[in-house]
């Protein structure tokens, strides 16, 4: 690289870069009090289309009354050409160092993932979801409201016995107001009443292993990922299971990944069964199970199908809540759980509405542009639109 990777719009710079996911030219300007990147096939046409992205930026902050230019309060300006230098020298990306949504270097990752997803791909994986939590929390920054000052934590550590964390699970369902059915509510709450969000997202998977959710952990952000093509019981405990993570990041970080069944052992073992547990407690609390399960049928395979069904869970995990309560017998545990469920077949929206609502608020304000936010998601502006209206009746805030 070289200065020519630097282009002077209307007298603002960008930084120039390949684009090889698209074929086409990428600039990004600098020095900017939000997001404005254009791309083309060439170089002319770059810079016809930086001159419409540095229109429609500044146009929208002076309308807005939004200072278009940064204001760095006595921290170091880096110019463009020392960036590129930057870039050569560390061997990275002209992104690494002015993309705001990047949290490589802040981020940790906890992935449930099979041993049958190559490391490469949950690594590749992991870098594109990574830009989805940066321009979550950059805009959140931007946005008065969209995230509080405290977070929770729950009062266990390493030593905690697995009756303590299924104890605390019960308690979080009563804090929370989860009522008797815990699952219905779940994802709703933790948004609301813990902020942290939720995002329901099409994982990676390979030709005999997948990806069923993950914990993404950053100093003043916890954000939870589940696949949404997995089943609804399995969504639900996935959920569970990753809220364990979120609220004891500090006190027990996790593997940076997992698998789904917990066979592995060592170290972090016991952490994820801490994890099982308060699943457990959190989704079948003992007041639910007194409430639904008739203790005259407790050999009654059919009846307990119908309990997992009203409490959103696998048989399969309703065995074991009961099994370890010593609420059955080994037979019936085995039995129930080779059950199928019988939840029907449901797929939740992509991503979560307050996501979207806030991308679209975003693009709305000039904090970011239409074309920053379609790329992070690795989108077309077309698809972009649909998301819109996957989520919310408003329009789309740009044109196609």
């Amino acid at each position: 690289m070289n200065n020519r990777n630097i282009l002077v719009v209307d007298g603002h710079k960008a930084v120039i870069s390949y684009d090889p996911d698209i074929n086409m030219f990428r600039g990004e300007f600098v020095g900017l009090n939000g997001g404005a990147d254009f791309v083309a096939e060439n170089v002319s046409r770059l810079i016809a289309e930086g001159k419409v992205s540095l229109r429609e930026f500044l146009d929208v902050c002076r309308k807005r009354g939004i200072e278009p230019n940064r204001q760095y309060q006595g921290k170091p300006i880096v110019f463009p050409e020392a960036l590129v230098r930057l870039s050569e020298v560390l061997e990275r990306d002209i992104e690494f160092f002015i993309d705001p949504f990047v949290v490589e270097g802040e981020a940790a990752f906890s992935w449930r993932a099979d041993d049958a997803v190559p490391s490469k791909d949950l690594e590749r994986f992991e870098h594109r979801v990574g830009g989805w939590v940066g321009m979550l929390r950059f805009l959140r920054k931007w946005n008065a409201g969209a995230g509080g000052p405290f977070g929770m934590t729950l009062r266990l550590g390493k030593e905690s016995s697995f009756e303590d964390a299924l104890a605390m699970g019960e308690a979080v369902v009563g804090h929370l107001k989860l009522g008797a059915v815990p699952a219905a509510r779940l994802v709703e709450r933790v948004e609301s009443s813990l902020d942290i969000p939720v995002l329901f997202i099409d994982a990676i998977k390979a030709p005999r292993g997948k990806v069923s959710g993950a914990t993404c952990h950053l100093p003043d952000l916890g954000v939870i990922l589940i696949n949404r093509n997995e089943p609804e019981a399995r969504r639900h405990y996935d959920l569970a299971h990753e809220l364990f993570h979120a609220l004891t990041w500090a006190e027990m970080a996790p593997a940076h990944r997992e698998t789904p069944d917990g066979r592995k052992k060592g170290k972090e073992w016991r952490v994820e069964k801490l994890a099982d547990n308060f699943a457990a407690g959190l989704l079948m609390p003992t007041a639910s199970l007194e409430r639904f399960i008739d203790r005259k049928r407790m050999a009654d395979v059919e009846h307990l199908v119908e309990v997992a069904n009203q409490l959103r869970v696998s048989p399969y995990a309703l065995a074991f809540r009961l099994f370890n309560a010593k609420w059955i017998d080994e037979s019936v545990r085995a039995a129930l759980s080779h059950r199928t469920s019988g939840l029907s077949v449901s797929t939740p929206k992509r991503f979560s509405t307050q996501f979207v609502e806030l991308l679209h608020q975003g693009i709305d304000r000039g904090q970011v542009s239409a074309r920053k936010v379609a790329k992070t998601l690795g989108l077309t502006l077309a698809e972009l639109v649909d998301l819109f209206a996957e989520h919310t009746d408003k329009h789309a805030p740009f044109a196609l």
